[in-house]
This record gives structure tokens, sequence and C-alpha cells, in this order.
């Protein structure tokens, strides 16, 4: 009895675990998606491929090189004292599932990396691309392109409708319930809805301006798009197509969904977009909650729906690219299939042989370091929740490879971050996951692209489970819209008659009614017996029919065979004939197109070449620019100097001219005077020597010689005023003045007062040089004072000034003077010619009786600098330059004086030098 009661409890166990089975497909089933077993057993690592972008300017140095189709080799630069050990750089070697260098082309790409995402795609598997690398290395360009040049995604949506054109349901068959699954509707149904959305809105007005839906890029078209002509083979022909596409993005840390019609309001516009949750459907997979599914039924159509979707995305200026994208996109393509009804006219009305397969293709945000971009305020939180999102990534990458690697059971953050968190469902074997990581090669990029590389390395050792292929094979006969097909157009070659005729539909054998009542109440039932006898004969002589036209078919069948063998043979005869021509073309084809390559090669070389000859001649021009501006600001600048010293020269003459007639009348005026006193005297001196009471005469009128004017002492460091030679020479040897008297001899007194006369003319008159302070010449201790003001321009000519101790100053001090016993003032003008004209004023510098010192020039030199070769007319007026070297009586009589009294100034020479 224990053993019984033990048993019946063994296979109650089992029926339950048969029951849980059941329910749980049944209620798979009923979500409307196909179960997709995951094979534990076999696994699949993350296939990584690197992709180099290439750079602006092929001569700028690079910190990567493709070694071979799967190695790279990161080289640091020279100056990185971080990677460099003993002088030597540091260089590592990354293995990747295929290397894109910089000239790989996006068709290239493609077929490599998402082909098979494609193929897996239409045979209702799984699949996931995303794209990873720093700020400004070729993401979005790798997934988007441009209209001449398409990248991943347009061609994605090329093949995949390629694949299925002519296997499209219709629209609306297929509605998405908002919970990751989907509902079939009948052609009746899909109707009516095609009805409300499509016809009717047309004939009413919308709701939403206009202009509002032009800006969100509605009604935009792509001109000039070169599209994939690629298609997947093995297509089930028995299965209805449908393909919805959604665009989402993560911005900090948040779900939006870029596809989701904001509420308009005339006063406010476009009200904000509201977060999304991530939820889990009944088999534990994630989605976004209440995303809007468009569904789409040609490339054209998917596009405009990513064209809107991109003018919403986050985007922004950084300092290392111009578009820089602030948040993690990803493009949905999701194909519903489910196989036709036994006739091939509609979709099977079950949504249990419903099957979804999704492509989740990813363009990340780049990685990047706040003080190489400059971000400040919004961009920098962006930027620190972008590189927390990818931080998070890694750690999950980690963690699940230490899990595998030593069969450990670590929980992996995934809720840490919603981008890890909505794909948790490929990490954990529900689909085939792919990552193309793009590399800026530029050398600055050394530090960031070490970090891409370590991740990248990373990635590739986490293992995936390997999904199984899904069946479609539910019973049915295969081949049933071919069959379909076949008899609609025979049907539309049948000639039309004026009578309605019947449409036949296709014959089907029947054996007659089912059997009568075969109850017998006793046993002289005979009326029984005679209904069952009926029936059998009739049934019998109806067997017979049908198989004399059973025998009938199979004759037709057998002559149409033959006849199908004959054009069979023929037609495999022509085929041979026809694959052997076209065998040559493809062989001719091949040469053209590795001729088209070489020519391609030559083209971008040529293109390179004139890429730099067009930068070296724009560098060239603006040259010539400057140096052209420089030319008119000198000619400018000329023209406005010799203008100022032609005024200033004209307005000196003017001046000079003033105070020459002012200085003349005052010294007649004051000479004068005291010479008439003179006179007076002498003329009362005469009167008492020779005792006579003669009266005062008048002085008779003119002079000959002026008196001279008594000295005027100034303060120390003062410059004194102009005298006369008769005051200098008196001054200067102690002498009496010389003055006219009348003949006759002189008596004493008359001797004695003339005396008197010199010596109190002598006190007031003290000698400004004391000739004991005389330096000697043969000593080579002079000193020069090199007085340049500032503003003089240096003339690199051979004729210098020799000096060989000399002290330079810009401003005359009186402290200068003390230590130099020579004197040397620059001076620059402009001559009549509109050259320059460099003095050289030189002098000796000489102590003074009361302690200062006084500068006595000795000698002008005029330099002048002209261009060779050039030879002016000479005016025949006068020009100022033809009185160079001579003196006037005005600069005959001026001398400087710093300190005391000044000492006769020697008359200068002119020499005149010209380079």
């Amino acid at each position: 009895m224990a053993d019984s009661s033990s048993q019946r409890t063994h296979k109650d166990r089992e029926i339950k675990k048969i029951i849980d089975q059941i329910r749980r497909e049944y209620n798979f089933y009923r979500r409307g998606k196909t179960p997709k077993k995951k094979n534990a057993a076999q696994t699949d690592p993350v296939e990584v491929y690197c992709r180099i972008r290439p750079l602006e300017n092929p001569d700028n140095p690079t910190c990567i090189k493709a070694l071979s189709d799967s190695v790279v080799q990161l080289i640091p630069a020279l100056n990185n004292e971080r990677v460099t050990r003993n002088g030597q750089a540091k260089e590592y070697q990354y293995t990747f599932q295929y290397v894109f260098d910089e000239y790989s082309s996006q068709k290239k790409i493609f077929d490599y990396v998402a082909m098979p995402l494609m193929e897996d795609l239409i045979n209702g598997k799984n699949g996931l691309l995303f794209s990873y690398g720093i700020t400004s290395s070729g993401k979005t360009y790798t997934m988007t392109g441009m209209p001449q040049d398409q990248g991943i995604l347009p061609r994605c949506l090329d093949v995949l409708f390629n694949s299925i054109e002519g296997l499209q349901a219709k629209k609306y068959v297929f509605k998405p319930d908002r919970m990751n699954g989907y509902e079939v509707h009948s052609e009746v149904d899909a109707m009516i809805e095609r009805q409300k959305k499509d016809i009717l809105p047309g004939m009413t007005t919308p709701k939403t301006p206009s202009s509002a839906r032009h800006r969100d890029g509605y009604e935009m078209e792509d001109h000039g798009r070169v599209e994939d002509g690629d298609r997947v083979d093995g297509v089930d022909e028995d299965n209805n197509y449908t393909v919805f596409v959604s665009y989402t993005e993560i911005y900090n840390n948040y779900v939006y969904d870029l596809l989701e019609e904001l509420p308009w309001d005339p006063i406010v516009g476009y009200k904000p977009p509201q977060s999304k949750l991530l939820r889990t459907d009944c088999q534990d997979t994630m989605y976004v909650m209440n995303c809007v599914e468009v569904e789409c039924k040609s490339t054209q159509e998917a596009l405009n729906i990513l064209y809107r979707g991109q003018k919403r995305r986050k985007v922004a200026h950084t300092a290392l690219n111009a578009e820089s994208s602030r948040s993690h996109s990803i493009f949905n393509i999701r194909l519903v299939q489910a196989p036709l009804d036994p006739r091939g006219e509609e979709v099977l009305q079950d949504a249990d042989k419903v099957c979804i397969s999704q492509l989740s293709l990813v363009d990340l945000a780049g990685s990047e370091r706040c003080h190489r971009t400059g971000n400040m305020g919004d961009r920098l939180k962006e930027a620190g929740n972008i590189n927390q999102s990818l931080m998070v990534l890694k750690t999950c990458m980690k963690l699940l490879r230490e899990n595998q690697k030593n069969n450990e059971n670590k929980m992996v953050p995934y809720r840490d971050s919603k981008l890890t968190h909505l794909f948790k469902n490929y990490f954990d074997g529900d689909g085939k996951v792919r990552m193309i990581v793009c590399i800026n090669p530029r050398a600055e990029e050394y530090d960031e692209t070490i970090h891409v590389m370590k991740f990248a390395e990373l990635t590739q050792e986490v293992m995936v489970a390997r999904s199984e292929q899904v069946k479609f094979d539910i019973g049915l006969t295969p081949g049933r819209r071919r069959m379909n097909q076949q008899y609609q157009e025979a049907l539309a070659h049948i000639p039309l008659i004026d009578e309605e005729v019947p449409v036949i539909q296709p014959m089907s054998y029947s054996m007659g009614p089912s059997f009568p009542s075969l109850e017998v109440i006793h046993s002289r039932d005979d009326y029984t017996l005679n209904q069952l006898q009926n029936f059998l004969e009739d049934r019998y002589k109806r067997r017979e029919t049908l198989l004399m036209d059973y025998s009938r078919k199979q004759e037709q069948f057998r002559s149409q065979l033959v006849v199908f063998e004959k054009e069979y043979s023929a037609a495999k005869f022509k085929n041979t004939e026809l694959q052997a021509s076209l065998d040559k073309k493809e062989s001719y084809i091949q040469k053209l197109e590795s001729r088209l390559r070489s020519i391609d090669k030559k083209n971008e070389e040529m293109t390179k070449t004139l890429k730099v000859s067009e930068r070296d001649r724009r560098e060239l021009d603006a040259k010539l620019q400057d140096k052209n501006v420089k030319i008119r600001q000198e000619r400018s600048e000329k023209e406005r100097l010799k203008n100022d010293f032609r005024n200033r020269l004209e307005m000196n003459n003017q001046h000079w001219e003033k105070n020459l007639v002012k200085e003349k009348h005052k010294i007649e005026s004051e000479f004068g005077g005291q010479i008439w006193e003179k006179q007076k005297k002498l003329n009362l001196l005469r009167s008492i020597v020779n005792d006579k009471d003669a009266a005062v005469e008048e002085p008779r009128g003119g002079f000959r010689t002026p008196a001279p004017k008594p000295r005027t002492y100034t303060t120390p460091g003062k410059i004194m005023t102009a005298k006369s030679e008769t005051d200098i020479s008196s001054v200067g040897t102690n002498s009496t003045p010389r003055t006219r008297t009348a003949t006759g001899t002189v008596s004493s007194a008359r001797a004695a007062y003339q005396q008197r006369i010199a010596t109190s003319q002598a006190t007031r008159n003290t000698p400004v040089y004391n000739p004991r302070h005389r330096r000697s010449r043969s000593s080579n201790a002079e000193i020069w004072l090199d007085h340049k003001p500032a503003g003089n321009v240096e003339l690199d000519t051979v004729l210098q000034p020799k000096m060989k101790k000399k002290k330079s100053v810009t401003k005359l001090e009186v402290k200068d003077t003390k230590e130099a016993s020579k004197y040397c003032l620059t001076h620059q003008q402009m001559d009549s010619g509109g050259e320059l004209e460099t003095r050289l004023v030189k002098g000796d510098v000489m102590p003074t009786a009361g302690g200062g010192t006084a500068v006595v020039f000795t000698d002008v030199e005029s330099l002048k600098q002209k261009s060779p070769g050039t030879r002016k007319r000479r005016s025949s007026c006068p020009q100022p330059t033809d009185y160079e070297g001579d003196w006037t009586d005005t600069e005959d009589r001026c001398r400087v004086a710093i300190e005391g009294h000044g000492k006769k100034r020697s008359r200068g020479t002119e020499r005149e030098s010209r380079v």
C-alpha cells in the first residue's frame, strides 16, 4: 500500500508539472507572441566591431593603426609621460570581430554587422545593435549616414521591405495592444479602421495647425536618397508581414517617446513631453509602457517617422562637436508575421499563431570629459548623466563576465540605469547582441580611447545564450498563397459571356450524405435494412464515378507532366547557356569593379592632393592680403608724415621770422637807450676834463655795436636764453667791452671812470666754464650720453656713430649728465623729398662753475636713406635741403646750458652721409 501511494504521488507531481507547462505555453500564446526557446547549452559571445573615423587632415598625428582585419594597435604620443617608460612608448594591441579602417564604406559595415541581424529578424529572432565611443567619433553617422551614403538604419529598412515585398498584410490587420503584444483583426474590421483613420480625417480640419505639423517634419521627404537593393532569401511566402517602428530616447535617465503627439495650446504651444515607465509583460520582457508604434508600408514612411523623431531629439553644441547627442536614442523595428488560412487569402484569425521579432538600433551618447568640452550648466548635468549610464553598462558587463567565468550568481545592477534595465533581456539570452566601437584616431583622444578599448575588450568576453530557430509549420499545406494567386489569374482569363457565368469553386470530392440511422428495433425491421442497402448501392455508384474521374484526371496530369518534362528539359538547356553567358558577364563585371576600385583609390588620392593645394592657396591668399594691407597702411602713414612735416616746417619758418623781427626791435630799443646814456656821460666827462661849460650833446643817430645785455640767471637744470656773440666773447675772455669814443686824449679821471665801469661789468658776468676741469683726450675714458627720444625708427646701416662706452636714454635728466663726457642727440624728420632724415647732434659735456654741467655742441651729422635706382627731378626753386650745413645768425647765437652758466659754443660742422 505504501508503494502504491508513493507511486500515485509521483504521478500526481508529474501531471502537475505537465499541466503547469501547458498553462504557461497557453498564456504565452494568448499574449500574441511565439515563444523563443533558449538553448543554455549553446552560447555566443557579444560580437564587437571597430570602426576608425577618417581624419579631416590626413597629415595630423594619430593614436591608432589597423594592423589587420581584426587587430588594431594603440600608439600614444611621445610627450605623454603616463604611457612611457625609460623613454619608450607603450603600444597596446586589441582584437575585434572585424576592424573597419577609415576607407571602409557604409555598405561594407552593413553587410558585416547588420545583415545577419536582418536575417534573424525575418526568421523570428531578436537582435540588439548599439554604437559606442567618445564624442565626435562618428556614432550617429554610422547609424544614420547621409541620403547619398546611408548608414545602418536606412539600409535595414530597405532590406526589410525588399524582402517582404508583396507579402505584407493590409493596414490595421495587426493592431498594438499597448502591452507589448498585437491583436489580429479580420479584413472587414481592418477596412473599417482604415476608413476611420485614413479617409475620414482627411475631410476634416486638423486640430493641430499646419505650420506646427510642418515644423515637426510630418511631410518631410528625402530627395536624392540612394536605396539599398539587397534582400533576404528564404522568406516564408505563406505568411503575412507587417512592420512597426518606434523611436524613444533616454535623457538624464528618463525615457521619452519621440513619436508621441504632444498637446497643442494656442497660447503656450506644445506642452513638454512626459517621461515613460518601463514595464514587463507576461514573459518578463522589458518594454516602454504606452509607447507609440507606427505601422509602415514602405521605407520612405519609416524614414519620415525617423526624421520626425530626430527633430525632437536632444542635441547641443560643445567644444568638441557642433551637434553632440545629449541622449541615448533607440529605434525599434518590430516585424509581426502570421500564417495564412488554408485558402491562402487572409491571415489566420488565431492570435496564438502570431510571431513577433524585434531589432533595436541604439545610438549611445558619447562619453566626454568636462575639462575638455568646457560644459557649464545644463550641458554639465547632461554629461554627468551620460557618463553615469555608460559606467553602469560597463559595471553590468563586468559582473556578467565574472558570473560566467567563476560560476557565481552575483546580482547584476540592471536597475541602476534605464539603459541597462531596458535591454536586460538581451543580455539574458533573448537575442543576438552586437556592438560597433567608433574611434576618433586623433592623438589628443588617446586618454579616452584607451578606456573605450578596455570596455570593448571586456564586452567581448560576455557570453549570451543562443536562441533556437522559430518554426512556422502549423500543419497547413505549403504554397497556399501561390495557389490562390494562380486561381485568381485563371479566373481573370476566362472569356466574358453575355449571360452571367457563375463562379465555379475548385472541385472537391464528396461521397454523398452521411449514413442513415442504423438503429434496428426488432429482427423484422426490413425498412431500415432496405434504406441501408439503397444507401450503400448509391454510395458504390458514386464511388465508381469518382474512380473514373480520378483515372481521367490522372491521364490528363500524366500528359501535362510529359509536356512539362519536355519544357523543363528545354528550359534547363537554355538555363545552362544563360548561366554560361552570365558567368562571362560576371567575370567581366568583376574586372570592371576592380578597375573601378583602383580608379576610386586614385580619385581619393587626387582629392586629398586637391584639398592640400586649396589649403595652401588660401594661406597664400591670406598672406598676400596682409602684405597689401600693410603696404597701403605704410603709404598712407608716409603721406601723413610728409604732409605733417611740411605744415610744421611752414609754421616754424613763420614763427621764427616773427620772433626774429621782435627780437631785433627789442635789441634796438634796449641797446639804443644804453648808447645814448653812455654818450651823455662821455660828453659830461669831456666837458669836465676840458673845463668847459659845454652843454650835453644828444647822441647822434644810430649805433654800430649793440650794448651787451645783462646775463639772466636761471635755476639749475633750466635752459638759458640765447646771447649775442659780443656778450659771449666778453664773458669767455673776461675782458671789458669795446665802445666807440670821441677822438682826443683821455685824462686820468676818464681812464679811472672807464676802469670802474669795466670792473663793475666784469663782476656781473660770472664765467661759465672752469678751464681746470679739462679732460685729457689721450685717455680712452670717453662716456657718451646717447639721447634717443621714443618712437625713433632704427636704421640698420653701416654708418653708425662710434661710441665705445655709452649710456642710452629716451628722456634727458640732470643726473644723466654727471658721468658723461660726450653727448649725442638723435633727431629724425621728413625731408622735402618725402624721405626719412636722421640728424646726430654731438657735443662735449663741460662742468660749470656753479656745480652743474653744460653741453657745448661741436658737430652735426645728417643721415639719409634712399632707394637705389630712383632719381627724382630736381626743381628749379630753392628747397630746404639747399641750405643744409649753413648756420643762420640766430643759430650762431643759440646755446644750451644745464645748471649754471654756459660756455661759448663752437660753431659745429655738418657731415652728410647717404646710404
